[in-house]
């Protein structure tokens, strides 16, 4: 019983930490995109099919009767990805209206000089790995502090939530469509990046803090029950999250 309840535990601070990087996921981007007056460096159709994919999937988790952890991340996906795609056709309509709008734009990764030193271009990429792995682990933080929070609003009784779910057609419709859609969206944005031969303007962090992300989420469902059943039931959020994995990478 003992061993349940830790992994129960573990699993609940696994979702945590994966709710915190999907809190921020979206802001490095967001931040990316400001910062370059554009958002021309994300391709839409990739944010439009994870947005659809974020919606086949808060609505799966919903009918499913999945943990909380789904559904919240589910649900501020949705919030991340309409604030992107706002973003994106804003500088676009902005761009429209004036031409000259690029040059009164500074670049967000201006040449250097000829004569920059090979250790200052050093050091700002460890500075930039240092930002990033900051960040990192505060979110891992962040998600332990949310953990310990929650276990000081709710009550003694353990649900056996993992026993109670039953395989249904609709759920799983959505659920197989979001993983489906995940997979498919970062497609457009692999043949973007190599059409032109650059990831300028794609926000590292913003990968970073996805990856951390999906596996914590994979971790949180895996740690809470490997039952059979349990497992096959979230079969579709396994492989939506996880497999993305894959791309991310690429």
């Amino acid at each position: 019983m003992q061993l349940q309840y830790d992994n129960v535990m573990f699993s609940e601070i696994a979702g945590f930490v994966s709710i915190a990087c999907w809190m921020v996921v979206g802001f490095p981007q967001l931040h990316e995109n400001y910062k370059r007056k554009s958002g021309d460096s994300v391709a839409p159709s990739f944010i439009i099919i994870w947005l659809i994919g974020d919606l086949f999937n808060l609505i799966g988790a919903i009918l499913q009767n999945l943990i909380l952890t789904v559904v919240l991340i589910a649900l501020y996906h949705n919030a991340i990805d309409f604030a992107i795609i706002l973003q994106i056709f804003y500088y676009r309509l902005r761009k429209n209206r004036n031409p000259d709008w690029d040059e009164e734009v500074t670049p967000l990764q201006p040449q250097p000089a000829r004569n920059e030193s090979r250790t200052s271009v050093y050091r700002s990429r460890v500075r930039e790995f240092l930002e990033i792995l900051a960040g990192l682990v505060g979110v891992c933080v962040g998600g332990v502090i949310m953990y310990y929070i929650s276990t000081l609003f709710r009550d003694d009784e353990e649900s056996e939530k993992d026993d109670q779910l039953e395989l249904e057609l609709l759920p799983q419709i959505f659920g197989w469509g979001s993983a489906l859609l995940y997979l498919s969206a970062r497609i457009p944005q692999i043949i973007r990046n190599h059409k032109s031969q650059s990831t300028e303007g794609l926000s590292l962090a913003m990968f970073c803090f996805s990856v951390l992300g999906n596996v914590t989420f994979c971790s949180s469902i895996i740690l809470y029950s490997t039952k059979y059943k349990y497992l096959l039931v979230n079969l579709p959020w396994l492989i939506g999250n996880g497999a993305t994995l894959l791309f991310d990478f690429s």
